[in-house]
């Protein structure tokens, strides 16, 4: 089955998302700011996205509960490293 255009021209999501993966950049539309002392950055959107979009891959490691735990014994609190647990397939993982 051949991709679908959408709307005058513009790719299908599933086609920009296979776009800007294949070439490691990120869409534009998006801000990185800092919270705050516990949250630390967040990313967020200054344009507006319709449901559905592809908006941006996340380039990190999957990894399991174990790993999760070494990592946050292990990591200095001033590296901010971000964890972001997740439930694919009935299995809990993180990035």
């Amino acid at each position: 089955m051949t991709e679908m255009k959408l709307r005058r021209g513009k790719a299908s999501p599933k086609k920009e998302a296979a776009d800007f993966t294949a070439t490691g950049k990120d869409k534009d539309g998006f801000d990185v700011k800092y919270i705050s002392s516990d949250k630390g950055r967040g990313v967020f959107s200054c344009v507006h996205f319709n449901k559905g979009d592809f908006l941006v891959e996340y380039r990190g490691q999957l990894i399991n509960k174990l790993e999760c735990d070494h990592r946050q014994k292990v990591y200095h609190d001033a590296l901010k490293v971000f964890m972001f647990e997740f439930r694919f397939n009935g299995k809990l993982l993180w990035y």
